[in-house]
């Protein structure tokens, strides 16, 4: 960091790209748009959202009278199981492929006004062994080579149904973060005797001002080059490429520390916090190295604050190197002084 501590690139070692961190950024006038809590609370049901129970979907089909976690088919899915297969070119100028997969909506409750964050201990675990059941049966399909399971939660993220929800896009192909995250852990494995990049991450970590929570089983941690101000990673203590490696007790200790994150940026934020969360779990393409890969769950909130989104806009869109506006040793001190029970 510079003299006067606002300055600084850093390495992310799982994209193997620079990060820059310049804190003097979070302070210079704002007059851009804004993020505010809702001004009315949410019903517990709404007849007019598409994921609640006994709703007629925009398809025709009725949703059951269900409880708890639910999966179910994307109705305007991105992939498709029966995508045809387009005309080739010939050219490699021009290449197409079948854009053929699997597009899941998981609803983590039937409540329409509850979010992860405000589940029961006992409902969270169900959420995650909906992840597991999920993954499982999808990787097994051979034309799927990659299981992303996320959240898009908030309008400032886009998602267009307020009920609390996840999704999964199964892809007939590696995705560019998983090709780069897998290529990072194999390289790290192979300059340094096998060791396991984010078991590294860490062993270097703990005690030091990234660490946000650790248990027996899993720690919370700021990344050392955090892309967004408030990111956080649930990183298991047990290297395993796949959350459905975990053992029960590893995954309800998951479950528990998830969670307290989710409900961190709650109580940072003041509100019901918007966010990003991906499972990144190893591609399901039989390559050589995905036994290398590391589990983890990533949380990326879009806020700066409790009001400003941040946007990637022209030199961060155009370069693919992102500007935090937060020093992440900062963001992991306002995350531990959150007062969760």
């Amino acid at each position: 960091m510079s003299a006067d501590g606002k300055w600084e690139t850093r390495w992310h070692p799982l994209l193997e790209q620079w990060v820059i961190i310049s804190a003097n950024t979070s302070v210079r006038p704002w007059s851009g748009k804004v993020s505010k809590s809702p001004e009315s609370a949410a019903p517990s049901h709404d007849e007019q959202c598409y994921l609640c129970p006994r709703v007629t979907r925009a398809n025709g089909a009725v949703n059951p009278d269900y409880i708890g976690p639910r999966a179910m088919d994307n109705d305007f899915p991105s992939l498709a199981s029966e995508a045809p297969e387009p005309a080739t070119s010939g050219s490699v100028l021009f290449r197409r492929g079948a854009a053929r997969g699997h597009c899941r909506v998981l609803c983590w409750t039937e409540k329409h006004n509850v979010t992860l964050s405000e589940l029961s201990a006992s409902e969270m675990r169900g959420v995650i062994d909906l992840w597991c059941d999920e993954h499982r049966t999808l990787s097994a399909d051979p034309v799927i080579k990659q299981v992303l399971i996320f959240e898009n939660k908030g309008a400032e993220v886009g998602a267009s149904n307020m009920h609390p929800h996840g999704q999964i896009y199964a892809y007939p192909f590696v995705t560019d973060i998983a090709s780069k995250m897998r290529a990072a852990q194999a390289n790290y494995a192979a300059q340094n005797e096998g060791a396991d990049l984010l078991s590294d991450l860490l062993n270097h970590q703990q005690g030091s001002e990234l660490v946000v929570e650790a248990s027996d089983y899993c720690s919370v941690v700021v990344p050392f080059a955090a892309r967004f101000s408030y990111e956080t990673w649930v990183v298991p203590h047990r290297q395993v490429p796949y959350i459905t490696d975990l053992s029960d007790v590893e995954l309800d200790d998951l479950s528990h520390m998830y969670q307290r994150q989710a409900q961190r940026y709650d109580v940072l934020f003041q509100r019901k916090s918007p966010n990003i969360t991906l499972l990144h779990n190893a591609p399901c393409d039989d390559h050589a190295s995905s036994h290398l890969w590391h589990f983890h769950i990533a949380m990326q909130p879009p806020l700066r604050d409790r009001e400003k989104v941040k946007f990637l806009a022209g030199a961060e869109a155009g370069s693919n190197n992102i500007v935090n506006p937060l020093q992440p040793e900062e963001a992991a001190r306002q995350l531990r002084e959150c007062p969760i029970l």
